[in-house]
């Protein structure tokens, strides 16, 4: 296929749905990059194999996907973007909670007292459906969501939410690990310098991520793992 027979960048964005802006923009973070690009111009030209990925972008992007995730989903077996669309899935049904709990009981607008408190702890099992089944039965009235490993307690962003992790390791790869448990904070790089000063030992900095708040990880002096996450 030579030059000519390339499309636009007006008129792909016509066969796939996707702005223009968008284009662009998917250009410059290396999500969907013009199949050429005329040097002298600096016009975009696409090839119409392009077009099935452009596409399924466009369809993600619609319910708010997040770009990392699109990223891996657009080279991925079915298999891989079922996957991706479940956590998706659970993500957007914890934001429905949120919703419907600001309806019931308004949205919460008072300053929090405390400047940080526990919202997860992961504890160690030998066989998860078996641990599983264990605390289903003393929390009967508790979600348990099979993507996170996880039961859920209130809705995401109120004063109810926590999380019961249950994993092989405590630490998602990271043997060794006594007790692992995130805890939100107000400053989230005043909290982490903190935990540095006090004898922690540093595992990442504070981190931007698609799907959570931005979070640091360390180990305090004995060896007990705790994520930082930005209230």
């Amino acid at each position: 296929m030579g030059n000519d027979d390339l499309m636009t960048i007006g008129s792909f964005s016509f066969r796939t749905g996707l702005s223009i802006p968008a284009l662009r923009h998917y250009d410059e973070i290396d999500l969907l990059r013009p199949w050429y690009v005329d040097p002298s111009t600096g016009y975009r030209r696409y090839h119409p194999d392009q077009v099935r990925t452009a596409r399924l972008i466009c369809r993600m992007r619609s319910i708010d996907l997040p770009i990392d995730e699109i990223r891996d989903a657009i080279h991925a077996d079915d298999a891989a973007i079922e996957r991706v669309l479940a956590r998706h899935h659970d993500r957007l049904l914890n934001r429905a909670r949120a919703v419907n709990e600001y309806l019931e009981k308004g949205v919460p607008m008072q300053e929090s007292t405390a400047a940080a408190r526990p919202v997860q702890i992961t504890i160690h099992a030998d066989d998860i459906p078996k641990a599983v089944e264990f605390y289903s039965a003393i929390l009967p009235d508790v979600e348990y969501n099979e993507s996170i490993t996880s039961f859920t307690f209130g809705a995401w962003d109120t004063d109810s939410f926590f999380l019961l992790t249950i994993e092989q390791q405590c630490d998602s790869g990271y043997p060794g690990k006594r007790t692992c448990f995130t805890l939100w904070v107000d400053d989230l790089d005043t909290a982490h310098q903190a935990a540095l000063d006090a004898g922690a030992t540093e595992v990442h900095p504070p981190k931007e991520f698609e799907w959570k708040p931005r979070t640091s990880i360390v180990d305090d002096p004995s060896g007990n793992r705790i994520a930082l996450s930005q209230r």
